[in-house]
């Protein structure tokens, strides 16, 4: 993200601030939860709370990132849905 809100003003990477003079981009995993867990902890995506829980969420960040998937999914972009993407990269140009 170049950006810290997404889809009605959730803050999914808190610290990442748009105009950055270092052009870093973040990007917001969430790993090793169940779905109840993740319903738990979802409501923390709107004030940036989420992050706290370290144990299922990282935020990384970098000039540039790549995510491979493995297998071909879906992946929406802007409300725009992308059918069988493998990766995708972001860079803040």
């Amino acid at each position: 993200m170049i950006g810290r809100y997404i889809g009605g003003g959730m803050i999914i990477t808190p610290e990442q601030d748009r105009l950055n003079k270092e052009h870093v981009v973040s990007c917001c995993v969430v790993h090793d939860s169940n779905r109840l867990k993740t319903l738990i902890v979802f409501p923390g995506f709107f004030k940036g709370e989420h992050v706290s829980h370290k144990e299922m969420v990282e935020i990384k960040t970098g000039h540039e990132i790549k995510v491979e998937f493995d297998k071909p999914c879906a992946l929406q972009i802007d409300g725009e849905t992308f059918l069988n993407v493998k990766y995708y990269t972001v860079s803040y140009k």
